[in-house]
């Protein structure tokens, strides 16, 4: 008897248990119309997770799963209902049968039934409605474009229109937002290119937003982008617009309280109206400028140089003892494209040895233009005692003042270079080598005895011998060895291209290790700019194009056709969107800077493998 009691309980209690935990379908409306939105409800009387939708075959899913949940208190006992519920329409008449879903609870698999809903045809009545539904959402989002047209806009002002190949530009773009405007996303979509421009980006670490009236109407206004730009080629160049992905939340009121939705945009009633996202693509205006060429025949010594600017040169000394370095320093100075300008060509004496010459760059770049000077070092070494001159140095630039080329020449240069010596060359003798081999000097020659007479003639003669002949064909062969690599180094020298193939990754690293030492220091600005430089110089060499030409989409329809994967691709330019999208985002920089530096890095090591 106790024990048949006790299965009574028990089979009582689990038919409790799966009565509470009934999982059913349900419809807000059965029959449909065809094009009318109903909804299917699905309902689980408890707790439940892994929720499984069946396949709505025949039916377009609007949206869902909208999941709620149901906590009810009767009489201080406590049930929970767990929904999820479907907006659906259908597209042709008919029945539809909706499958069952699942939904695990309490370690069980639950089903609901299955649900047929019943599509019959539009009416007429049903067609006007519908239409004039579909022209009101028309109508309220041409409102609504209009509204964001007029409070959300870029602007993109330029200093000038028609310029000099090598004569600056600056661009400025700046974002207006109406103050009253919510937004819910703001996105940079589209950055600017600038195609046949050598462009120098003014640092903006974070967006600063102002306050500036247009019209007798207050914006929040920033700038989102300032560039100063040298044309380098003439013609028709285009200065491409910034856009933006963004979505604006707007309060739409109701039709029965005006006939314009958006009358009382910028109130806030109590009672009335509901807010609706609205996408919006704001862009700035395209510019095209024109650049002339400049006046030919342009004269032979002429190095690019295009501004106001000055030239100053100078020796360090003007006499010396022959084997000392002497430095030529030449100074360009004042405004223009001073970046741009290449280094000046000095006719030396051909008894030096001169070396490549060092650049000193003190330069600034601001909106009002490239100012400053940059000096450079021409190291050389006199070989022989005597007078030497140096002809006068000559620089030419294009001066925009007066249109017309414009040359500064220096005096001529005397040096006097007294002999050398025995210690003093000694002493730079040694001053080139290692501690190791000034320890063999006094090895290396051996004391000579003065009387020989004890000598006996030496019996095995070095002429001819085996030693003898090796060491001919060892030096024979390191000869042609030598022949082989000045040849094999000239040409990679005289092939630029190739030379800058080869060395793309060693300028890329060198790159990323400046910018490495600008995240160290919290300098944003100039980090993100070393990131973009080393991005767009890895192609730049390894394509042999110049900045100006590339493109991202020249860039993608290359690597595409060198057979790099889409994905190392869109991992290439995604990274950088993100080390220009960074300055304008509102992301943690620390964290942000170095995780587009670790991208940078191995997207260039990844593309290096598959190019190499």
């Amino acid at each position: 008897m106790k024990k048949f009691t006790l299965y009574l309980f028990l089979f009582l209690l689990i038919n409790c248990v799966v009565f509470s935990q009934e999982f059913s379908a349900s419809l807000s409306r059965n029959p449909v119309t065809v094009g009318e939105r109903f909804q299917v409800t699905f309902t689980l009387n408890g707790e439940g997770s892994n929720f499984k939708a069946p396949d709505f075959k025949g039916l377009s899913v609007l949206s869902g799963p909208n999941q709620s949940q149901n906590i009810q208190i009767i009489n201080g006992a406590m049930s929970r209902s767990l929904s999820f519920a479907f907006i659906l329409s259908a597209d042709k008449t008919g029945e539809f049968s909706i499958g069952s879903a699942t939904i695990s609870s309490n370690g069980s698999l639950v089903k609901s039934s299955p649900i047929t809903v019943k599509v019959l045809p539009e009416t007429d009545a049903q067609k006007e409605r519908r239409k004039q539904e579909a022209d009101q959402e028309k109508s309220l989002g041409d409102q609504a474009l209009q509204v964001l047209k007029e409070n959300i806009f870029v602007k993109l002002n330029i200093s000038k229109r028609d310029v000099y190949v090598g004569e600056q530009i600056t661009a400025i773009y700046k974002l207006y937002i109406h103050p009253e405007i919510n937004i819910v996303q703001l996105n940079p979509s589209k950055i600017p290119s600038f195609n046949g421009f050598w462009a120098q980006e003014l640092g903006n670490e974070q967006t600063k937003w102002t306050r500036e009236v247009i019209n007798g109407v207050p914006f929040n206004s920033a700038v989102i982008k300032q560039v100063v730009l040298f044309p380098q080629r003439s013609g028709k160049l285009i200065i491409d617009p910034y856009e933006f992905d963004v979505i604006a939340r707007l309060k739409v009121q109701s039709r029965r309280r005006s006939n314009d939705p958006f009358s009382s945009f910028f109130d806030d009633p109590f009672f009335g109206g509901s807010y609706r996202d609205f996408p919006y693509k704001p862009r700035s205006e395209s510019y095209t400028v024109n650049v002339k060429a400049l006046p030919q025949p342009e004269p032979d010594n002429f190095s690019g140089a295009v501004g106001s600017l000055n030239m100053d040169a100078w020796l360090d000394k003007s006499s010396c003892k022959a084997g000392e370095p002497i430095t030529l320093k030449v100074k360009i100075s004042g405004r223009g494209n001073l970046k741009l300008i290449e280094p000046i060509k000095i006719n030396f004496p051909p008894d030096f040895e001169v070396y490549d010459p060092k650049i000193v760059d003190n330069i600034s770049v601001s909106a009002g233009g490239v100012t400053g000077n940059f000096i450079y070092e021409y190291l050389f070494i006199p070989r022989n005692s005597g007078t030497y001159k140096i002809e006068p140095v000559l620089f030419t630039y294009y001066d925009l003042t007066k249109n017309s080329y414009q040359s500064i020449k220096s005096l001529e240069f005397e040096i006097n270079v007294d002999k050398n010596d025995n210690q003093n060359v000694v002493n730079n003798i040694i001053s080139g080598v290692r501690k190791e081999e000034v320890q063999l000097i006094g090895k290396d020659i051996r004391y000579i005895k003065l009387n020989a007479r004890n000598f006996e003639k030496n019996r095995h003669s070095f002429i001819f011998s085996n030693i003898f002949w090796f060491l001919i064909f060892l030096i024979i062969a390191l000869f042609f060895i030598m022949i082989y690599w000045l040849k094999k180094r000239r040409n990679l020298h005289a092939d630029i291209s190739l030379f800058k193939n080869k060395k793309a990754t060693k300028f890329a690293n060198k790159r990323l290790s400046i910018a490495k030492k600008y995240m160290n220091k919290s300098e944003h600005d100039k980090f993100y700019e070393e990131i973009n430089k080393a991005l767009w110089g890895y192609l730049s060499d390894k394509f042999n194009m110049p900045y100006s030409d590339l493109t991202k989409d020249k860039a993608r329809e290359t690597l595409i056709s060198l057979g790099v994967d889409d994905l190392l691709i869109n991992e290439f330019l995604g990274t950088l969107d993100s080390a220009e999208f960074a300055r304008y985002a509102p992301i943690e920089q620390t964290t942000g800077m170095d995780k587009i530096y670790k991208s940078a890095a191995r997207v260039i090591t990844d593309l290096e493998g598959v190019l190499k």
